[in-house]
């Protein structure tokens, strides 16, 4: 349903809320093929998890995206809540459906993006970030998170789209 259909079960209009780094960032990066990273975003009211998007600038192997909840150390990446399918990235936004989607209190989350390969080109700044990465062979992604993941102040063009 788009944002302006109605849900006819509740009557209510369907909204759509976006998490997440919607702007396209300024710096080219690669290099983190088997890394999995992931990084803080916010959701103000309880909502759906649908699709999760992410720039790419140099399209390369395959890419996996997937949400986590703020249950880890420190309140960092907990549990899995939601991943996409292996995709084939092009260049441009690319969004992809969650598998399954799941309804997310409002709170901290943490969205996360898998590459195969280090040729894998997408836009990131290295201001304002607070991410938590580590060395994991493509796949599916991990049910949770590392608990000792490394940190990175780098940030990139990733963002989820939920409804209400």
């Amino acid at each position: 349903l788009s944002a302006t259909e109605v849900n006819t079960d509740m009557n209510s209009p369907i909204a759509t809320i976006t998490i997440g780094e919607t702007s396209i960032l300024s710096v080219n990066d690669s290099g983190n093929g088997n890394l999995l990273v992931a990084q803080p975003a916010t959701l103000s009211q309880t909502a759906t998890i649908q699709s999760l998007s992410f720039y790419i600038t140099t399209a390369s192997g395959n890419l996996r995206l997937g949400i986590y909840d703020a249950t880890g150390p420190g309140g960092g990446p907990g549990a899995k809540k939601a991943e996409t399918a292996s995709i084939t990235p092009t260049t441009g936004w690319n969004t992809a459906n969650v598998i399954t989607p799941v309804s997310l209190p409002a709170g901290n989350y943490w969205l996360a993006y898998l590459a195969s390969s280090n040729s894998l080109g997408f836009k990131a700044e290295s201001t304002g970030g607070n991410s938590k990465l580590y060395t994991y062979t493509f796949g599916t992604m991990s049910a949770t998170f590392k608990t000792a993941p490394g940190s990175t102040v780098w940030r990139w063009s990733l963002y989820a789209t939920l409804t209400r």
